[in-house]
């Protein structure tokens, strides 16, 4: 199966490559720079694109089975302002998807949005973190109406921590000031549901 990610580069992008990897995916990694990943292997490709370019994603969606996104925005820069970057990113790569008839979608959003959040958090995000989670709906509305076999996965606080394969799924789960969880988990998860048809038109939230 073909794998192709963006934000191959982040940290939760570097776990899902080497367990992708493992699991016998053949991944291809969509990257800025094609020197920011040093991970070699022979079922891994680095194509160097923006996703601002459909061109590039175009090309790089030829032959996939399925996408995992999980870009994030630069927290120093975010704070002070917002942008559209990844919203415009994630409507050319859903654009590729349907043109190259790629159906599987797994999407990253964060916990920023879930409702349950207790008070303090929330204070928080709508105040200091504003411009961070600004675009996050959006974000999240051009993949509920893309059409394709979508799959939103919120975690919690995310930390450096090894993979535990221990965490808790559900559509409506309390968030807290101590609540997160590892990126490696995060991208265990990920894989776990690649062809998990139950997990198909579902926002969730993970957290350890």
């Amino acid at each position: 199966m073909n794998v192709l990610i963006f934000g191959a580069t982040g940290k939760t992008g570097r776990f899902l490559i080497s367990e992708g990897l493992k699991e016998g995916y053949h991944i291809t990694a969509f990257i800025r720079n094609i020197n920011g990943l040093a991970i070699k292997d022979n079922n891994l490709l680095l194509l160097q694109g923006s996703i601002l370019n459909s061109k590039d994603i175009q090309e790089a969606m030829v032959g996939q089975d399925v996408v995992i996104c999980v870009l994030g925005n630069k927290t120093s820069s975010a704070l002070w302002k917002s942008n559209t970057v990844i919203s415009d990113g994630v409507r050319n790569i859903i654009s590729a998807m349907k043109i190259q008839s790629v159906k599987r979608f797994l999407f990253v959003s964060s916990f920023g949005v879930v409702e349950e959040i207790f008070l303090p958090e929330k204070l928080v995000i709508r105040t200091v973190l504003k411009n961070i989670f600004a675009e996050i709906p959006k974000q999240e509305e051009l993949v509920r109406h893309s059409g394709l076999e979508w799959t939103i996965v919120r975690p919690a606080r995310l930390v450096d921590s090894r993979r535990t394969g221990k965490y808790k799924i559900g559509n409506t789960l309390p968030i807290h000031l101590f609540s997160k969880i590892s990126r490696a988990d995060v991208a265990d998860f990920l894989l776990k549901i690649i062809k998990d048809p139950n997990y198909i038109g579902r926002t969730v939230t993970i957290s350890s």
